[in-house]
């Protein structure tokens, strides 16, 4: 008879051996034409999107080096080095009228990537395949452009030359590595959470995406979570039972704990609009606006260091599960900096 101890291994390894033979057939070996069909559905794919198409109508018709890496292969494979070009940057315009196609990611140099540099300017090292989604899902802004924004400035006096760096697109990549790659604006004195590690063989973006169709390889997530048997029923997930959010639920998946953190900065951020000398009040509609709507400009830089953290979650609709714990100690930070009310919330240590 297994004493409890024995037990617990044996069910921590009963799930791993599990999710492990799912592995194996998920990866087991897909004909060709499987593959194109499954990249057909995808985002990388979509060549309609304006994502691939905003440059058609430019003149001349092409798409600008500080676009053509995640919006083209012809930028993609420039940045490589391939064809002589320079590796790690782009050096010309692309030609538009592709999408992300096989040839992007399926050649020597793409290959044998190993690191990423973030936009904070830190290079992440020891990588597999993922260095490859990296370089496109970091977003284009971190925590340092925001600091040299702000250098020197009073951190309560409207400055009009101030604006949030434009992170642009899902900042994935630096979530999950957290401090290691310094996304978030992180609050001096105070100490942040690096990679979230999940377990093993779940532990990067072709391990838990399908590397052609880019979703959530959802029947692996169900081998060791109960329920989670769609892409919804992922937020449902937690593995802790602290009520990082004061709300008195511990029922919530963690997207419920980093949801009501988003909610609850963005009020602090109004409330200290209200109360602070020429700042306007502040709203939130796919970027941050005034109450007539239009594009936000009374910024301090303690507004803004907030700004970009609620904005780091915004942009990553799966920052729960990438790195939550790292999210929730950013928005904690930056309530705390706005003077909120924090009681009864638990800064993840």
């Amino acid at each position: 008879m297994l004493n409890s101890k024995h037990h617990v291994i044996f069910t921590i390894t009963a799930f791993l051996l599990t999710s492990l033979a799912l592995v194996a057939c998920s990866t087991a070996q897909a004909s060709e034409e499987e593959i194109e069909a499954l990249w057909g559905t995808s985002a990388h794919a979509d060549s309609e999107s304006r994502s691939f198409t905003r440059w058609d109508d430019e003149e001349p018709p092409e798409i600008p080096e500080r676009c053509a890496k995640c919006h083209s292969t012809h930028g993609y494979r420039d940045f490589l080095g391939l064809d002589g070009a320079t590796p790690g940057q782009v050096d010309q315009p692309a030609q538009v009228g592709t999408t992300i196609e096989c040839e992007a990611c399926h050649n020597e140099v793409a290959g044998t990537k190993s690191s990423a540099i973030m936009p904070s300017g830190i290079n992440l090292t020891g990588l597999t395949q993922e260095a490859n989604c990296m370089e496109c899902h970091q977003g284009r802004a971190s925590g340092v452009q925001v600091s040299e924004a702000i250098a020197g400035l009073p951190a309560d006096k409207v400055d009009a030359e101030l604006s949030p760096p434009n992170i642009h697109n899902n900042p994935a990549g630096p979530t999950q590595f957290g401090t290691e790659a310094h996304g978030g604006f992180e609050y001096e004195g105070r100490e942040y959470l690096g990679r979230y590690m999940h377990v093993i063989q779940f532990e990067t973006c072709q391990e838990c995406h399908d590397a052609h169709a880019l979703q959530i390889k959802v029947e692996q997530c169900s081998a060791c979570h109960k329920g989670a048997n769609s892409v919804q029923a992922l937020a449902n997930i937690r593995t802790s039972n602290i009520d990082y959010d004061g709300d008195g639920d511990i029922t919530e998946g963690m997207a419920g704990e980093v949801e009501t953190m988003q909610d609850r900065l963005l009020l602090a951020m109004g409330a200290y609009a209200a109360r602070t000398e020429g700042v306007d009040d502040i709203e939130y509609d796919g970027g941050f606006v005034d109450a007539s709507g239009e594009p936000y400009t009374t910024w301090t830089p303690r507004l803004l260091k907030a700004a970009h953290n609620y904005r780091i979650a915004a942009l990553d609709p799966g920052s729960y599960a990438h790195n939550g714990q790292y999210i929730i100690q950013l928005h904690y930070d930056s309530l705390a900096d706005l003077e909120a009310n924090i009681f009864g919330m638990i800064r993840p240590e």
